[in-house]
């Protein structure tokens, strides 16, 4: 299979990029030069911008993604 695109290389890019706020798929296509609705595509296939906010959870909250979603609930529900 020809790769035209080092993607994994592209997605790491894309989940560890810091600045001002999160990086765009956009400046992504800039960055590697790959057509903005490549990466696009790509991404939407791969799931990278869940997996992405999985890992600020991790980061932010110290627990995967579904556990956080948990103990919110749980807080909701005893306030309620």
């Amino acid at each position: 299979m020809n790769k035209k695109y080092d993607w994994d290389q592209v997605e790491q890019f894309f989940m560890t990029a810091e600045g001002s706020g999160r990086i765009s798929l956009k400046e992504v296509g800039e960055r590697f030069n790959i057509p903005y609705q490549t990466v696009r595509r790509h991404a939407s296939t791969h799931d990278w911008h869940s997996k992405r906010y999985r890992a600020w959870i991790k980061r932010e909250h110290g627990m995967e993604f579904e556990d956080h979603l948990k103990a919110v609930y749980q807080e909701a529900m005893d306030r309620g």
